[in-house]
């Protein structure tokens, strides 16, 4: 059983007036596997060697086959979690990619086992709730930042407004995206296996926004850190994305008509640090469930999962 501590908050009205460009002194994490730490069943403890941080590629170089690394293929939620944890000031293990992962396993019935230093089933992306019941994903953000408000469609708690997301950014915080049917073009079909991929989302993070300086939403821009590192590394690009602040696109612009706060799949977290002070015009109150998790045990009958068992690592000696 996953238990939550649920505290239902209304924000007072903020004053909120994005002036151009606002965004956030986060970094760019990329998604791969970053400690020594046991992974079974690829081998013991300090075999595999943290991994370079284009991994996912796999030892031919090639994105998509079937050799790419389970773990930087499938860590993009705990990317996401750890670039608003460094954002935060945080430091080791809360803001280790491993560490992150194994702090939201939860299907222990399958062979997973939570906060015990083994990444288990080679760490095979993370649920958050939708279809399969494991808040693995809100789970590892509560471990790592504490209480959250989530925005999602289905009922309980408040829809994402466009309003809302630029508040978000001019105080300050970065916005996590769970973009469902948001894969990557690239990745290996094979991660995150089976139902799993349509259970899951591609996690990125919505730290920066552009109103183009217009009173309406018809031209703004989001600025996504994205942790999959095919971008620059290939020059694949994401579909209507333009180059950010730095010339490349990682991170890059994208329309907010393509993030589009309209899909009913899609699922947001923002943690609930204080705001930093800002400036503006708008009054935009935010209804949202604050969420603290509390784990204590979460029992499944062997077999009644869905995620499957998945090939071998490749080669441990060309991961160092």
């Amino acid at each position: 059983m996953t238990m939550f501590a649920v505290v239902f908050t209304v924000d007072t009205p903020k004053e909120v007036h994005a002036l151009g460009v606002v965004t956030t002194s986060i970094t760019l994490v990329y998604q791969h596997y970053d400690t020594t730490m046991h992974c079974n069943p690829c081998g013991g403890s300090g075999t595999l060697g943290p991994h370079p941080w284009n991994h996912a590629r796999g030892t031919d170089g090639i994105y998509g086959n079937l050799d790419d690394c389970p773990h930087c293929s499938c860590y993009c939620a705990p990317a996401s979690i750890s670039m608003i944890a460094l954002y935060r000031g945080l430091t080791p293990p809360v803001t280790y990619q491993d560490d992150i992962y194994d702090s939201g396993e939860l299907e222990l019935g399958m062979g997973e086992a939570t906060g015990d230093k083994i990444i288990d089933r080679h760490g095979v992306g993370m649920c958050d709730g939708t279809g399969l019941p494991f808040l693995e994903v809100q789970i590892a953000f509560a471990a790592a930042l504490g209480g959250f408000v989530q925005h999602d469609h289905g009922g309980l708690n408040s829809v994402l407004t466009q309003a809302q997301l630029r508040q978000y950014i001019v105080t300050q915080h970065p916005v996590l995206w769970l973009d469902h049917n948001g894969w990557p073009a690239n990745m290996s079909t094979a991660f995150p296996t089976g139902d799993y991929r349509s259970d899951q989302g591609h996690a990125k993070v919505i730290a920066g926004y552009d109103d183009n300086a217009t009173a309406d939403f018809i031209d703004d821009l989001c600025l996504i850190y994205d942790p999959w590192p095919e971008y620059n590394d290939l020059g694949v690009t994401p579909v209507n994305a333009t180059k950010g602040p730095g010339g490349t696109y990682d991170p890059y612009w994208l329309p907010l008509n393509d993030v589009n706060l309209s899909d009913t799949s899609d699922i947001y977290l923002v943690d609930t640090y204080p705001d930093i002070p800002e400036f503006g015009t708008v009054l935009v109150p935010v209804l949202g469930l604050v969420l603290i998790a509390v784990v204590l045990s979460w029992k499944r009958r062997k077999g009644d999962g869905k995620r499957s068992e998945m090939g071998p690592c490749s080669d441990p000696e060309s991961r160092i």
